[in-house]
């Protein structure tokens, strides 16, 4: 999927094609890989479907590292190369010539025991559930102007904003509006894929929209299903969700006017049918 440069603006970040430049080439140069996540990896998908993105203050990049040393010989390449700054408060991000943070996430043998500890000021420790399953199963190649680059599938977008909320629940606020947002999305985005392989849904009591929800889940639970902890693990966030045990339902509501808790207790079960398989004709 090719889109336009002159979509950069759509993606709601003026500097992100500099940013994607510096890190091709930075990351080329060192023979690492990197994909797009969060919100870029949203955003290329709602301007591909004619949808507004929504604006972002930061970029997110999965980069997959063998040791801590290539990790820093990548930041320290963007530094002096190409003037970012290291954030005083979070280890794994750099600050832009173009003062927009760029968090890089580093995952593979660089984690120890699940874990990634690095030299630094604030933020030092991540843990980065996911990434290497997203990394196999859940990324797909775009074409923002002349630039090729790897992002998140939305399936794996959904995946990492719950173990992200769930990691850090009061730092990560925003990501249940995401999740929220992309479920009411899916069904009228994704109708092609609910039609063509999980047509016998519709032979049983659901609209479309609970469809598209189900078959979200169900695409989430295909990059994980090999790593039976992290599938219960997911699987607990939901159901934590939807008995209140956790906000993730309450922080989903988008429009408080308009929306409900238990519209949202309702969308995380039909979430969790999907992540348990429960779509079988």
């Amino acid at each position: 999927m090719s889109i336009s440069t002159n979509l950069y603006e759509a993606l709601g970040n003026e500097y992100l094609q500099n940013i994607i430049s510096d890190t091709i080439e930075a990351a080329g140069e060192l023979g690492i890989n990197f994909f797009g996540v969060g919100a870029l990896a949203r955003n290329v998908w709602y301007v591909e479907n004619d949808r507004i993105a929504r604006g972002t203050k930061d970029v997110d990049f999965g980069v997959y590292i063998p040791d801590v040393e290539t990790y820093s010989a990548l930041k320290s390449k963007l530094i002096k190369d190409y003037k970012y700054i290291q954030s005083s408060e979070n280890a794994f991000c750099l600050i832009s010539p173009y003062e927009i943070p760029v968090d890089f996430l580093p995952f593979g043998e660089i984690e120890n025991q699940g874990k990634v500890l690095i030299d630094g000021k604030g933020l030092t420790t991540i843990k980065l559930d996911g990434f290497n399953e997203v990394y196999n199963k859940g990324i797909r190649q775009v074409e923002i102007g002349s630039q090729r680059i790897n992002i998140c599938t939305i399936p794996s977008v959904v995946l990492l904003k719950l173990i992200a909320y769930d990691d850090r629940p009061e730092q990560r606020t925003k990501d249940p509006l995401d999740v929220s947002s992309i479920i009411i999305e899916y069904p009228h985005i994704e109708s092609d894929l609910l039609w063509e392989e999980y047509s016998h849904l519709y032979d049983q009591n659901f609209s479309h929209e609970e469809i598209g929800t189900i078959v979200l889940g169900n695409e989430v639970r295909k990059l994980i299903e090999q790593n039976k902890e992290l599938l219960g693990r997911v699987l607990r966030i939901v159901q934590d969700g939807i008995e209140l045990k956790s906000y993730l339902a309450a922080r989903m509501i988008i429009d408080s006017t308009k929306e409900t808790v238990e519209e949202k207790q309702h969308l995380l079960k039909l979430l969790k049918q999907g992540i348990r398989n429960v779509t079988a004709s």
